[in-house]
């Protein structure tokens, strides 16, 4: 088979679908065995790993725009996932923070995307793995530029 083009070979849309099959397949094994969403999982992530966060943080953090983590966390809020307070520093902003009951859902999430890594990687074998890695890597570093 003739190997294609760059200009025919339409990179985007294929990343778009490949991401977008893979955001359904890993949210639906997340509501299933954590009972969180990939959304959801990915605001608990950041907020375990590095402490509480205002809400514009995260959503330069998770590349979301502000009415998106505003809906987000309030559904966090009220499952009790994440508590919301007033920013001291700045009254119109405010600071979020991971619930213990979030902390455990973010540890199940964990593992659950743990194992979604592993088997892309035995699919793909580990020097595609390792590739793979670092295009996307060097897409991402090069956007926020």
């Amino acid at each position: 088979m003739a190997r294609a083009r760059a200009v025919d070979r339409r990179l985007y849309l294929l990343l778009e679908i490949t991401a977008r099959r893979l955001h359904r397949q890993a949210d639906a094994r997340l509501r299933g065995e954590a009972g969180v969403t990939a959304a959801q999982s990915a605001v608990l992530f950041l907020l375990m790993r590095r402490g509480e966060r205002r809400m514009g943080a995260i959503s330069e953090t998770l590349a979301l725009g502000a009415p998106a983590v505003t809906g987000l966390v309030a559904r966090m809020e009220a499952a009790g996932l994440v508590t919301r307070s007033q920013d001291s520093a700045d009254r119109r902003g405010a600071i979020v923070n991971l619930t213990e009951a979030g902390r455990e859902l973010a540890i199940k999430a964990d593992q659950t995307l743990r194992e979604i890594n592993a088997e892309l990687a035995e699919r793909l074998g580990e020097d595609d793995t390792d590739r793979l890695h670092d295009l996307l890597s060097r897409l991402n570093t090069d956007e926020a530029e």
